[in-house]
């Protein structure tokens, strides 16, 4: 991959944003390293790091301007226990995030959330990185490791939640505009304030790019908007409304060692027509209510859709050219409440709910050379129907101990339909009760040390088991996992901070796909261990920093490749960075990150090689306007992923 340069100039456009830019300035200036960031995703309450059974780190708003990042996902490259790669190269479409072992090439096993509402798709539960808007986020969370018995059955590696920003008391607005390599621009303008007890966001951003790859053009248009209000001190409601389109042209398929030796950036051959048009929509309402101080409730709806065409090529020619046409609906309920109570002395505070999903999806799939649409090969329609019923007990022991325990049960049922071959039509039903348990010791201010027993439980997707054609396997079961994990959050100093994590992850029935039947198929079992440690730093008023290391080791256990490493899994990854400001509104930022090698096959004759790459960022802010110079792959590193 080559080096890519991008120029961006912002400014804000209230007259109240002079005086908040100096006041974050200072603020960045002077702050000591920040040890109590809340998070809500660990138990669905709010709750510090230190308070937390499990592996958490926190990106905010202020990390976010940091960074050269294109995409939510291009955030997340730096992280402890996160591999990230792109391979559009410039934040489109087709990114993938690794957690724990677990590769995300055709299908996630992390759950993302944005406000608590989840985002993955249910055909093959991945994440549209790029759809994801970044003009509004206020921070994103990170759970490393399972968390089935809160969130169900996505969420065996982790979950990743997006909080967006809250209206403030003042108005603000702000206007950004960027050019890069391959062509690459965009521009971004957003609006937020607060009228009487009426609170809102409104944005809208455009991007446009010629892509790394040869065929690779993208245009993506987003809008969006959000309205909170205040009916008491009690209760509040909460509307949000998001629409995106996108057009992007031939995806980034893999390349020999040939071809890439000839010419990285060139596409598969047949597929400079290839493109794809995608439209995605959600609206959710949100009303939440203290009843007391020791009883609230939370009731979310949402729906989401997402509508897509495509053309792309089987082969290597245009008369291999097929024509797909996806359309997903889906309907959420999520009910939550809390209560507080005393016990036999001792105090608990209880968590529970039921999450409801419904989620339809046609499939359509025809022949297609030179694009034009010639005889139907597929026509498929499945309904999903999920119920998961969950509830979590935090009990405070004595002081510095706190014991949290909890269960859920899960049931999906799958509705497959064939309309071209009824004989295959089929209906499955598959549930699990996954429990969790964990004790946090706080043993000083802001420190403490964890551990943590759960299970997990992950149904195949849709298209593993119906849609992909002749690689779709009805028969397959959903992954089982047991996991361990013991961990650190400690506080060296005001200026210091480390947090370390090991885990061991059993699992039955891992899904893969075996290329030698080219169908999904179950692995059997499989281990995944690994460490994961994270150093935040302060060295002087003007200099903080940051350093992470995470080993990854995930092999199977059982059949054929037996003792064999899973492949696309690098065994080290670290990372590290610079931050300097200075009183005259100018800034630099500097990320490295190392990738080690990861074997590209199941029987480990074939590895990529490891790499490492430097990202680096100049800020000037002068009153209302900010200027910066970004440059990813400092060093044009070429390097594959």
């Amino acid at each position: 991959m080559k080096k890519r340069i991008f120029i961006l100039v912002g400014m804000l456009i209230v007259a109240t944003t002079t005086g908040v830019c100096a006041e974050e300035n200072r603020f960045i200036y002077n702050k000591a390293i920040e040890l109590k960031p809340i998070t809500v995703t660990v138990s669905r309450t709010a709750r510090t790091i230190s308070e937390s059974p499990a592996s958490v780190s926190i990106v905010t708003n202020r990390d976010i301007a940091q960074t050269n990042a294109k995409s939510v996902a291009d955030l997340l490259k730096s992280i402890e226990g996160i591999y990230m790669y792109d391979p559009s190269g410039v934040g489109a479409t087709g990114a993938v995030v690794n957690m724990r072992g677990f590769y995300g090439g055709m299908s996630s096993h992390q759950l993302v959330l944005v406000d608590g509402i989840p985002q993955n798709k249910g055909k093959d539960k991945l994440i549209d990185w790029d759809l994801l808007s970044m003009d509004n986020i206020e921070s994103i969370e990170i759970v490393r490791g399972p968390a089935s018995a809160l969130y169900g059955d996505n969420a065996m590696s982790g979950v990743i939640n997006i909080i967006t920003k809250k209206p403030k008391d003042k108005p603000e607005s702000k206007f950004l505009a960027s050019y890069g390599s391959f062509n690459t621009q965009e521009y971004e303008t957003s609006t937020l304030g607060t009228y009487k007890q009426l609170g809102y966001f409104m944005g809208a951003s455009y991007k446009t790019s010629d892509g790394f790859r040869r065929h690779g053009d993208y245009d993506k248009t987003h809008v969006g908007g959000k309205l909170d209000y205040t009916i008491n001190d009690a209760q509040a409601l909460k509307l949000s409304l998001d629409y995106s389109q996108k057009e992007r042209g031939a995806l980034s398929w893999a390349l020999t060692e040939a071809q890439i030796a000839q010419d990285r950036r060139q596409a598969r051959p047949g597929t400079k027509n290839d493109k794809s048009e995608e439209t995605k929509g959600d609206v959710s309402i949100v009303h939440a209510w203290d009843v007391s101080d020791q009883v609230n409730t939370e009731a979310t709806f949402y729906y989401k859709y997402d509508d897509a065409n495509s053309f792309y090529t089987s082969g290597s020619a245009e008369s291999t050219k097929r024509e797909q046409l996806d359309d997903e609906d889906v309907y959420g309920l999520l009910l939550k409440g809390g209560l507080k109570q005393e016990i036999l002395g001792l105090r608990h505070e209880f968590t529970g709910g039921v999450d409801l999903e419904r989620d339809n999806f046609d499939y359509e799939e025809y022949n297609a050379p030179y694009q034009q649409r010639g005889s139907l090969r597929s026509d498929y329609e499945v309904r999903r129907d999920k119920i998961g019923p969950f509830l979590q007990d935090e009990i405070k022991l004595i002081d510095p101990l706190r014991l949290i325990a909890g269960v859920r049960y899960d049931r999906v049922n799958f509705d497959f339909d064939d309309k071209r071959t009824l004989v295959n039509s089929k209906k499955e039903k598959m549930s699990k009760v996954t429990p969790r348990c964990g004790m946090v010791y706080m043993y000083q201010r802001d420190s403490s040390l964890y551990v943590n027993y759960a299970q997990a439980f992950r149904t195949p997707t849709i298209g593993q088991m119906f849609t992909y054609a002749s690689s779709a396997n009805p028969d397959l079961k959903p992954e089982d996992a047991t996991n361990y994990e013991i961990g650190l959050h400690h506080r060296i100093s005001e200026l210091l901070r480390t947090n370390v994590s090991f885990y061991w992850m059993e699992l039955d029935n891992e899904i893969w796909y075996d290329y030698a039947t080219n169908k999904y198929q179950n692995y059997g079992k499989t281990s995944h261990k690994g460490i994961e440690t994270s150093l935040d730093f302060k060295i002087v008023k003007w200099l903080s920093g940051f350093a992470n290391y995470t080993y990854s080791r995930a092999k199977n256990k059982a059949g054929s490749y037996s003792g064999k490493y899973l492949t696309n899994i690098p065994m080290h990854k670290a990372s590290s960075g610079l931050h300097c400001t200075s009183k005259f509104g100018l800034s630099w930022d500097l990320a490295v990150t190392y990738v080690g090698s990861s074997y590209i096959d199941s029987t480990n004759n074939n590895k990529l090689s490891s790499f490492t790459t430097a990202d680096t960022k100049v800020s000037y802010e002068y009153k209302a306007m900010n200027v910066f110079l970004a440059i990813d792959n400092l060093f044009a590193k070429k390097f594959n992923s």
